[in-house]
């Protein structure tokens, strides 16, 4: 255990200059909570990049480059003027709450060794074959006898697991704790956003009601870090489509970046928040997709990695366009199968009351998470027409996880419209006019 909150902790300390440097004005829950998934991401491409380079992983080398991205962030940080006087935020009663909550979970994820099967197959096991030769095994991703280990997947979390391994050793345990950190980095994002727009009150209760969806059930598997790394950068780009603030777009540009690089699902969202930018900013696409280039260049290494290996990709393999045409029109039966099998159907019922009473306004206001949302829906529909796999079966071992990897940004926006709609936004902190997109 000791070692892994060692690494938790070196991340958290790697990434504040890197969050500092894109945002000068961050502080409290934001900067804590942006500083470790930076850190998780930095660290993510100082291993890919000794890899690409054939330097073997060391603490001696792992530490030295870290430290040179550690001192660029520093110089960069340094001249970066802090513009805005931010309010700090205050506790709120439902925030003890979200801690005792945080705390189960906590308890849940570190009780045992990590058990999930994907995590023996895929994602713990290539962090074992990776660390055994010090670098990213090639030949292993390649060989056809590996197929089920899916080796198109990006490897942000299994290089996360070789980080904290270097720190002192492999422990499927307490790899654990990294699910938990993620969470409460995306739980701190999203509670200094919403104090931006909202009293304390509603900020923590948003925040306790984000606690059961901002941490993923599917310990050792990808979707922690995405769904971290993925709400993160669509909270930004929300704020960014309400106020185009420079540090909001630099952020949610970042954050979606390193959300490309832990699942196919985050390059599949990378993709939505472009359409859905283009959608809802007609007349300002350009600049605005201009904004998103971290986060082309930060999906670009893996998509070029991926080609040069022929890394297969099984969704696509055989004849995808004729599995599509075979399953079209059974396309009303597929959906209401999804329906039937939707996970906390009554969530999502209430997700969707919500948007329905919601004054038009806000659900204007709210264009750019509505739209996403619906869009990463559309692509999980499409893979499932595409899937080589029986549909049954793909749908059971992988609905529930898809859905939750889009509830924190919907969530979010959801409750602010009603909350801001209840209170009429007479004591909202930004109740100044301003652009909706």
């Amino acid at each position: 255990m000791t070692s892994a909150l060692i690494a938790i902790l070196t991340l958290t300390v790697f990434g504040i200059p890197i969050s500092l440097s894109n945002d000068r004005n961050s502080r409290g829950p934001l900067l804590i909570g942006t500083s470790f998934l930076y850190g998780s991401g930095a660290m993510f491409l100082v291993l890919l990049t000794l890899s690409v380079v054939h330097i073997r992983w060391t603490l001696l080398s792992v530490t030295a480059a870290a430290l040179a991205i550690f001192c660029a962030a520093v110089l960069i940080a340094r001249r970066q003027p802090a513009t805005e006087h931010r309010q700090p935020v205050k506790p709120h009663l439902p925030d003890l709450l979200t801690v005792i909550t945080l705390t189960g979970y906590a308890l849940y994820a570190t009780l045992v060794p990590l058990w999930e099967w994907d995590f023996w197959a895929i994602w713990g096991l290539k962090a074992k074959a990776f660390l055994e030769i010090g670098g990213i095994d090639w030949r292993f991703l390649e060989s056809h006898w590996n197929a089920f280990i899916h080796p198109d997947y990006p490897l942000l979390v299994p290089l996360n697991f070789d980080f904290v391994a270097l720190a002192g050793g492999w422990d499927d345990r307490w790899l654990g704790l990294l699910f938990v950190v993620w969470g409460i980095a995306l739980l701190l994002i999203a509670r200094g956003l919403a104090a931006r727009e909202t009293t304390p009150f509603f900020a923590s209760l948003l925040t306790l009601a984000l606690a059961a969806t901002s941490v993923s059930r599917y310990i050792g598997l990808g979707e922690g870090a995405l769904i971290a790394f993925g709400g993160a950068g669509m909270l930004f780009l929300r704020a960014a489509m309400h106020d185009d603030d420079a540090a909001d777009w630099r952020n949610g540009a970042l954050m979606l970046g390193f959300a490309a690089n832990c699942k196919n699902e985050g390059m599949a969202l990378l993709v939505a928040v472009t359409i859905a930018v283009i959608a809802v900013s007609w007349s300002r696409a350009t600049a605005r997709l201009l904004k998103l280039w971290p986060a082309y260049a930060l999906a670009a290494p893996w998509l070029l990695l991926r080609a040069t290996h022929v890394l297969s990709t099984d969704i696509a393999g055989g004849s995808a366009a004729a599995r599509v045409m075979a399953r079209l029109p059974f396309i009303l039966q597929i959906l209401r199968y999804l329906a039937a099998r939707l996970y906390e159907p009554w969530f999502w019922v209430a997700i969707l009351a919500g948007i329905l009473i919601a004054p038009a306004a806000a659900r204007r206001r709210e264009a750019f998470v509505l739209l996403t949302t619906a869009i990463q829906l559309v692509f999980y529909v499409a893979a499932y027409l595409t899937t080589p796999h029986d549909l049954r079966w793909h749908i059971g071992t992988s609905w529930s996880r898809l859905t939750a990897q889009i509830a924190v940004p919907i969530t979010f926006a959801v409750f602010l419209m009603l909350a801001n709609s209840l209170r009429r936004g007479e004591d909202a902190p930004h109740a100044e006019a301003r652009p909706d997109q």
